[in-house]
């Protein structure tokens, strides 16, 4: 499906390459998300035209009248319809990242995780339904149209997956800002619930310190070294891919980027060649899923329009191995053993044996966090040394 419409997504990423959020004249900005719209309201009617289709078609399936064969040829077309449209549930998610791609240029991306979670919860917040027929809509785009004429970028969050509370995101601080949009003056007790939702994470946001995602004293604290990453390696990894060229690329000491084209006859040995413990991030089944969640987006990570759309179509195969051994050397390194976990709540646990008597000194690492080093291309050596001075800063707070 998506090579009918090679055209736009080449036109989004050039349109979101192009996007400068330092320069003071927004018409830039609100072209990129009119046209955006313009494309989800668009592979919305198809949505709508295919469900109506595939319901015509269950109730013909209904009629007793109908003979095998009839029945037969029906369920094939109900199962191609079937399929049809979870290719433009898909679509729909495309144009959202180009969406999340405008989030991610304005704001860090530290900053913006809250945004898709439940204010109260650890659970991702539910994504907003169609916006066609949708009320408000005209409100948001004119409140988006004010921002702009007062000097302030601002972003429609249903053209997102990632913002996930309120309307309108406001681009111009270093956080976020998102605002709810009244299409009337009727308040309910789910109005009522978003706002509270929304100023807790202002709140949050704020002081950096709340009661947030059900955590209580939920804290936020800044990185103890700048972030590195090796995205130019990994980018030399898809462009080969994308001309036929199997590689493995290893940019330092742990850290693998392997890349090859569909149909073609990689050896496996090759690629994998060196990695003892291997872990592993299979990009392009996470973009499949549509759960890419709220890591730097890959419309922004990927450089090249024509290896994006390789990517998005699935001409290529994308992996990042980590090698655990080489991980537990570089714990060790720094005085803790390391355990490689990869749960739905703990990606790493960093042990460290204080006494003979006590129990050894235990810090977590999110899988969430983990995730961003195969989803994000961070820096291993990076991300240890930030983890070194984290461990010795909380080994002091507590008398470790």
């Amino acid at each position: 499906m998506l090579r009918y419409y090679k055209k736009h997504i080449f036109t989004l990423k050039e349109m979101l390459n192009e996007l400068d959020p330092a320069s003071s004249n927004f018409e830039h900005l609100v072209d990129i998300q009119i046209y955006i719209l313009k494309r989800i309201l668009h592979t919305e009617n198809k949505i709508s035209d295919k469900k109506e289709e595939l319901k015509e078609l269950k109730s013909a399936l209904r009629t007793k009248s109908s003979s095998k064969e009839k029945s037969s040829n029906i369920k094939t077309k109900c199962l191609e319809i079937q399929k049809s449209i979870d290719g433009y549930y898909f679509l729909l998610y495309v144009w959202r990242c180009f969406g999340d791609g405008i989030a991610f240029k304005y704001l860090s991306k530290w900053n913006l995780k809250r945004l898709m979670f439940k204010s109260d919860s650890p659970d991702i917040k539910q994504s907003s339904g169609f916006i066609g027929g949708k009320k408000g809509i005209d409100n948001e785009f004119a409140l988006l149209l004010e921002a702009k004429a007062n000097g302030v970028p601002a972003l429609l969050c249903d053209l997102t997956n990632t913002i996930r509370h309120g309307d309108i995101c406001l681009l111009g601080a270093d956080d976020p800002y998102v605002i709810e949009v009244k299409s009337s003056d009727n308040t309910n007790k789910r109005v009522k619930r978003q706002r509270e939702s929304i100023g807790k994470i202002h709140s949050y946001l704020e002081s950096d310190a709340g009661d947030i995602a059900g955590i209580e004293i939920m804290q936020r604290v800044n990185l103890t070294v700048e972030e590195r990453h090796n995205n130019d390696s990994f980018n030399t990894a898809i462009d080969s891919a994308v001309l036929g060229k199997s590689c493995s690329i290893n940019p330092e000491k742990g850290v693998h980027y392997i890349g090859y084209k569909i149909g073609s006859k990689p050896d496996y040995d090759a690629l994998m060649s060196g990695i003892k413990e291997p872990v592993v991030f299979l990009l392009n089944e996470v973009k499949n899923k549509k759960s890419w969640g709220n890591y730097y987006p890959f419309t922004l990570s990927i450089k090249s329009a024509d290896s994006l759309f390789a990517f998005l179509k699935g001409d290529i195969f994308l992996i990042v191995v980590l090698d655990g051994r080489v991980m537990k050397e570089m714990a060790e390194d720094i005085g803790f053993k390391l355990d490689i976990v990869q749960s739905i709540d703990v990606g790493l646990q960093f042990t460290k044996n204080v006494s003979e008597t006590e129990e050894p000194f235990t810090a977590i690492v999110s899988e969430h966090f983990t995730g961003r080093l195969g989803f994000e291309f961070l820096s291993l050596k990076w991300f240890f040394e930030n983890e070194k001075n984290l461990l010795n800063q909380l080994q002091e707070k507590y008398g470790v």
